[in-house]
C-alpha cells in the first residue's frame, strides 16, 4: 500500500457544444453587416459597394422590424401566462376557502399554483418505481367531479406547456447524466468537501427538475490563506490516517488468511457470503451509476406530451432518479472509509472511476481548472527534487502570494419544484402545491447540490477532526490534572470540587458553541452564494426567460438570414449548408463553436416570410426573399399585430 501524495486531478473539463449563441444581439448585428455585407476599396467596384449600402441599410430596417414582432409576440406570450396565473391563483384561493386555508396573496410573485392532487394521499414509490400514474391521478379532467380542479389541471397545463415552449425556444437543456457524473468527479477532495445530503424522498415528492444553458468559469483570486492551510492540514491528515492504516494490514491480512481457510467450512462459508452480500448493500461501497445509457438522456419534448398530462412533472420523475443514482451513493465520510478499509486489506482497492472525455473535433475549447492541490504542486517533493531546503522556501513563498482558483460552473440553471402550501394538517392542507422557478447564474459544477430545495449540511471530516481533537485533548488534560479530594477528609475540597465541575460545564457549553458556530458558518456561506448567485424567482424567472427566448430566437434568424441572403443569386441550398455556414461565421468571428439550431432558425424565417424552401430533384432547397420585398413583408405583420 502506497500513500497517494502525488494525486492527478481533473485539469481540463470538456464540454459539447452549446446551442445557445453567447453572444449579445448588437455584437452579432455589427459583424454580420461588417463581415458579409463587406464594402470594397476599389473604384470599379463603386457600383458593387451601392449594392452592398442598399443592402445593409435594408438589413438593419428588417431587423429593427423582426426585433419589434418577436417581442410584441412574446409579450402576448406574457399576458397569457400571467392570466393562467392569475386564474390559477384565483382558483386555488376559492377551494382554500371553502375548506378554511389560509393561503398567500395571489398577487405573491413567488409561488405560481399548479394543479394536482396532494401526493401525500397517493405516496409516490421511491425510485426506482415510478409510479406516474399516482402523480398525474388529478390531470384526467374527464373523471373529475369537481368543476374547478379540471379547470385548474387545464389552466396548469396550458401554462406548462408555455413554460416548456420557452425553455426550448431559449436553448435550455434537461441536466444530463454526463452533468451530473462530472459533478460527482470533481468533488474527489473527501477531506474538504463540504457534504450536502439531500433529501432525495422529498426531491422525489416535490417533482425537483434542473434546467442548464451553457458553461462558464468561476474565479476566486486573493492571498486564500485559510484555503491553502485547510490545504495542509488536509494532507497531514492524508498521511496521518494512512499511518495508522498501516500497522493494522498485517491484522488485515491474517483476516483475509483465515476467512480463505474459515471457507472450507460449509457453515462458515454461508455466513461469510450473508455477509459479503451485506457488505456490498452497503452505500459505503457502491459505484456511482455509469454513463453507458444514452436513453437516460432523452428528454420529452413539448409536443410529445400528452393532452391530460402535466408536461414538466413526466421529465422531473425520470430526472430525481437520475440524480439520486449519481450523486448520493458515496459521500466523503463513504470514501473515507473505504479508503481506509482498502489501506488495511479488507476490501480490494476501488478506485475512483475517472470521468472520461469523448474527444470531437467540433467541441470548444475545454475550461481549464485549478484547484489547491494545483497551487501546492510546485512544492511537492517531485518538484522540489526531494529538497527540504526548496520545498519550504516554495511553501512560504505560496502561501503569502496571490492565488487564484477557477473551477468550470454552469452558466444558467433553472430549478423547479413543488412547495405545498398550508399546515401540516392534512385536513387544513390545501390540495394543490405551488410550482417554485428559481434562476441561478454561474453555480460552480462540484457545488451543483447546493441549489436543491431540501438539503442538508454536514461537517467536513477536517473540521470535524480538528473540533473532535481538541475537545478530546481538553477534557484528558482536565481529568488527569485534577484530582478530587475525599470530601470527609477535607469538607474544605467541597468548594475546589464545585469549581471544577463548573468549570467542565462551561468547557463543554463552549464546546458546544464551537459545533454551532461551525455549522452556522456553513449555513450562512451558503445562503450567500444562493443569494448572490441568484438571478430571478417566482414570476420573475418568467420574464427573465421569455427575455432570453426572444433573443435567442432573433439572434438565430438573423444570422441564418444574412447566410441565405448572401448565397449565389438562383442557387438554393440546403438546411445542413446554412446550419454549417452559421457556425462556421461563429467561430471566425467570435472563435465560439455553437451547435447552430438551425431548423428552429429556419421555421421561424419560414413562418415570418423571410425565406422559402423549394423541391428540386426530390431535394429540398431554401431561398432567401430580397431585402426589400422581406421588410414589406414585415411591415404588413407589424401593422396587423397594431390594428
Amino acid at each position: 500500500v502506497e500513500d497517494e501524495d502525488e494525486e492527478v486531478g481533473i485539469s481540463k473539463i470538456q464540454v459539447p457544444r452549446q446551442k445557445h449563441i453567447p453572444v449579445s444581439k448588437s455584437q452579432l448585428l455589427d459583424a454580420i453587416l461588417a463581415i458579409i455585407f463587406n464594402h470594397g476599396d476599389d473604384d470599379d467596384d463603386d457600383d458593387d459597394d451601392d449594392d452592398d449600402d442598399d443592402d445593409a441599410h435594408h438589413f438593419r430596417l428588417l431587423t429593427s422590424c423582426l426585433d419589434s414582432i418577436l417581442h410584441a409576440e412574446h409579450k402576448s406570450i406574457l399576458e397569457e401566462m400571467r392570466s393562467d396565473y392569475q386564474l390559477t391563483n384565483s382558483l386555488q384561493s376559492v377551494d382554500s376557502a371553502q375548506q378554511g386555508v389560509s393561503i398567500p396573496n395571489g398577487n405573491d410573485a413567488d409561488i405560481l399554483t399548479i394543479g394536482i392532487q396532494d401526493q401525500r394521499e397517493n405516496p409516490i414509490l421511491p425510485y426506482p418505481a415510478l409510479d406516474l400514474t399516482s402523480l398525474l391521478r388529478s390531470l384526467d379532467i374527464a373523471t373529475n367531479k369537481d368543476y374547478d380542479t379540471g379547470s385548474r389541471v387545464t389552466i396548469a397545463t396550458r401554462f406548462q406547456r408555455a413554460f416548456m415552449q420557452l425553455l426550448s425556444d431559449a436553448q435550455f437543456e434537461e441536466l444530463s447524466a454526463r452533468d451530473l457524473l462530472l459533478t460527482s468527479a470533481l468533488n474527489t477532495d473527501y477531506l474538504l468537501t463540504l457534504p450536502v445530503y439531500v433529501d432525495w424522498k422529498r426531491a422525489y415528492e416535490s417533482n425537483a427538475i434542473i434546467f442548464r444553458r451553457g458553461y462558464a468559469t468561476e474565479k476566486q483570486k486573493g492571498l486564500l490563506i485559510v484555503e491553502k492551510l485547510d490545504y495542509l492540514q488536509s494532507r497531514l491528515l492524508r498521511r496521518t490516517f494512512f499511518a495508522i492504516s498501516k500497522p493494522l494490514t498485517k491484522l488485515g491480512t491474517w483476516m483475509s488468511e483465515l476467512y480463505e481457510n474459515a471457507s472450507q467450512i460449509h457453515e462458515v462459508q454461508n455466513w461469510t457470503e450473508r455477509f459479503r452480500l451485506w457488505l456490498k448493500g452497503l452505500s459505503v461501497f457502491q459505484k456511482s451509476l455509469l454513463y453507458n445509457d444514452p436513453a437516460s438522456d432523452e428528454q420529452i419534448g413539448v409536443n410529445q406530451v400528452p393532452n391530460a398530462e402535466l408536461p414538466i412533472w413526466l421529465a422531473a420523475q425520470r430526472a430525481v432518479a437520475r440524480y439520486e443514482g449519481i450523486l448520493s451513493p458515496v459521500g466523503p465520510r463513504g470514501r473515507l472509509l473505504r479508503r481506509l478499509l482498502s489501506w488495511i486489506g479488507l476490501i480490494p482497492p476501488m478506485p475512483e472511476t475517472p470521468f472520461e472525455v469523448h474527444n470531437d473535433n467540433n467541441a470548444p475549447e475545454p475550461y481549464l481548472r485549478i484547484s489547491l492541490s494545483d497551487i501546492w504542486r510546485p512544492a511537492t517533493r517531485k518538484y522540489c527534487r526531494n529538497d527540504p531546503w526548496k520545498m519550504l522556501k516554495t511553501s512560504i513563498s505560496i502561501l503569502f502570494s496571490q492565488s487564484v482558483l477557477q473551477e468550470p460552473a454552469f452558466e444558467e440553471l433553472i430549478l423547479l419544484y413543488t412547495k405545498e402550501v398550508g399546515e401540516t394538517n392534512a385536513k387544513d392542507k390545501a390540495e394543490v402545491p405551488s410550482l417554485q422557478l428559481k434562476i441561478y447564474e454561474r453555480i460552480p459544477i462540484p457545488d451543483l447540490p447546493v441549489i436543491f430545495p431540501h438539503k442538508k449540511l454536514s461537517f467536513r471530516i477536517i473540521d470535524t477532526v480538528r473540533l473532535d481533537v481538541a475537545t478530546i485533548l481538553g477534557l484528558l488534560a482536565y481529568f488527569i490534572n485534577y484530582k478530587f479530594e475525599n470530601v470527609l477528609s477535607s469538607p474544605s475540597a467541597i468548594l475546589f470540587d464545585v469549581v471544577a465541575i463548573s468549570s467542565l460545564i462551561i468547557y463543554g457549553s463552549r464546546v458546544v458553541l464551537g459545533y454551532k458556530q461551525t455549522w452556522d458558518r456553513y449555513q450562512l456561506l451558503v445562503n450567500k452564494t444562493l443569494y448572490e448567485k441568484t438571478l430571478a424567482s417566482g414570476f420573475g424567472s418568467v420574464h427573465f426567460l421569455l427575455d432570453a427566448s426572444e433573443q435567442q430566437q432573433y439572434k438565430e434568424a438573423i444570422l441564418a438570414y444574412a447566410i441565405l441572403l448572401k448565397t449565389e443569386k438562383g442557387q438554393v441550398i440546403s438546411r445542413q449548408t446554412v446550419g454549417e455556414k452559421c457556425e462556421r461565421f461563429m467561430y471566425e468571428v467570435f472563435k465560439v463553436k455553437v451547435e447552430m439550431p438551425i431548423d428552429k432558425a429556419l421555421n421561424t424565417l419560414l413562418r415570418l416570410g423571410l425565406a422559402t424552401e423549394t423541391c428540386i430533384d426530390g431535394r429540398r432547397g431554401l431561398l432567401a426573399i430580397p431585402c426589400p420585398e422581406a421588410y414589406e413583408a414585415l411591415k404588413e405583420r407589424w401593422n396587423g399585430l397594431l390594428s
